[in-house]
């Protein structure tokens, strides 16, 4: 692995880092997460080794990339599919999710690992992989990070949609119960937030269940885009399979989207995505970017309609770091410790929307001053070097309660 050797330094730790997806490229908040941490952590001297599946899309590129910080061993295996999982799961007590994440291959590459080699600290990336690691044997002291709490998203998707409510609700109480036996049998759990923080701890208390608030870490300058995209203002929306996504295009077009044309008639928005067919009435349609950086555009708005939100929108930081304001949901924006005003501004309805809009659109300053505030918050509560330091203190933490 290209200069992994040299980077090791005395008090370095073996870190088996497992997740139910490559971080490269970082293409989504999930995997731009597990991307900026296992560069930090190679940055100071740790030794990696990344399992997770190859959901078959990973190009050659991808995997120099990756191994330039770690080594990774993905494994062949995709997730269930949808339909057959979904009837599974009604007569099963394991969450849907689970069923479709959970891979006989992929603990057997977890196993051997294991016995090929001393592992410091198993590094679980969401609730689906913490039930892929085996069963029945001596393990290193494991880390799970929860990226969001699902069972609270399934309970906001019972909210939203009503036809599903009867499924969502049954999943959240199998989720929430799952999630409840990962943070009991993980060494420490790291939330990204205070209130999945208390949701995960489960009224006991953060520190009665060994629970870590570490925010992701985030660079405070970024470049943007060069080119310019059409429309005044020209909207960007993340579009996408993730339910949540799904939901936040189809209601911004429904609810919010006519209240915006009429104050704003020239703005045009900007649907990136992997859906085949574009929201009506979107004129700008394109599939996800293979690099982030394609999407944040100058002179364009973040537009986050998000009504099922947990964890942190990896999008806003990243907006903020490329220059590009943000309009955004009260929960789209819960965790970032934003103020409506300062570092973003809040909208919960069409004629909220639309008056956030109209305002970015027309006061220059008031858009500087947006991603000078988001910027200067990035440089102090997402500053990588803290970080990282805090996810060194939860690992040796676990391996001290593990001995």
């Amino acid at each position: 692995m290209t200069g992994l050797d040299d980077r090791r330094m005395t008090g370095s730790l073996r870190i088996l880092f497992v997740a139910t997806k490559p971080p490269y490229p970082p293409s989504d908040g999930g995997k731009l997460l597990m991307w900026n941490t296992i560069r930090d952590l190679a940055a100071r001297g740790h030794d990696i080794t990344f399992i997770a599946p190859d959901l078959g899309d990973t190009p050659a590129e991808a995997i120099e990339q990756i191994s330039e910080h770690c080594r990774p061993r993905l494994v062949s295996c995709r997730p269930g599919r949808l339909l057959p999982s979904l009837l599974k799961a009604q007569f099963s007590q394991t969450p849907l999710s689970i069923l479709r994440h959970h891979h006989r291959g992929l603990q057997q590459a977890i196993h051997h690992e294991l016995a090929k080699e001393h592992v410091d600290v198993i590094h679980v990336e969401q609730v689906q992989s913490f039930f892929n690691l085996p069963n029945g044997e001596s393990r290193p002291p494991v880390v799970f990070r929860a990226q969001n709490v699902e069972s609270n998203l399934w309970r906001m998707v019972a909210g939203v949609r009503p036809k599903f409510s009867w499924i969502a609700r049954r999943e959240a109480r199998k989720m929430a119960a799952f999630e409840a036996r990962a943070v009991r049998a993980a060494a420490a759990t790291i939330a990204l937030t205070r209130p999945d923080g208390r949701a995960l701890a489960g009224g006991i208390g953060l520190k009665a269940a060994n629970i870590h608030l570490i925010p992701p870490s985030f660079p405070a300058k970024l470049s943007a885009a060069e080119r310019v995209l059409a429309g005044d203002p020209a909207l960007l929306l993340l579009a996408g399979g993730w339910l949540p996504n799904k939901d936040s295009i189809r209601w911004f077009f429904e609810s919010i989207w006519d209240d915006v044309r009429r104050e704003n008639p020239d703005a045009a928005t900007h649907v990136f995505g992997d859906d085949q067919t574009p929201p009506a009435p979107s004129k700008f349609h394109y599939p996800s970017p293979s690099e982030s950086r394609q999407f944040f555009c100058e002179g364009a708005i973040l537009v986050v309609p998000l009504r099922v939100a947990s964890g942190i929108r990896m999008k806003i930081l990243e907006a903020w770091a490329r220059g590009i304001p943000v309009v955004a949901t009260p929960e789209a924006a819960s965790g970032l410790d934003a103020r409506d005003g300062y570092e973003l501004l809040l909208a919960g309805n069409g004629a909220e929307f639309a008056a956030a809009i109209g305002r970015l659109r027309g006061d220059r300053l008031l858009r500087e001053r947006l991603v000078d505030l988001g910027r200067k918050l990035l440089s102090t509560r997402h500053y990588s070097d803290r970080i990282a330091v805090l996810l060194e203190e939860t690992y040796r933490d676990a391996m001290d309660r593990g001995r």
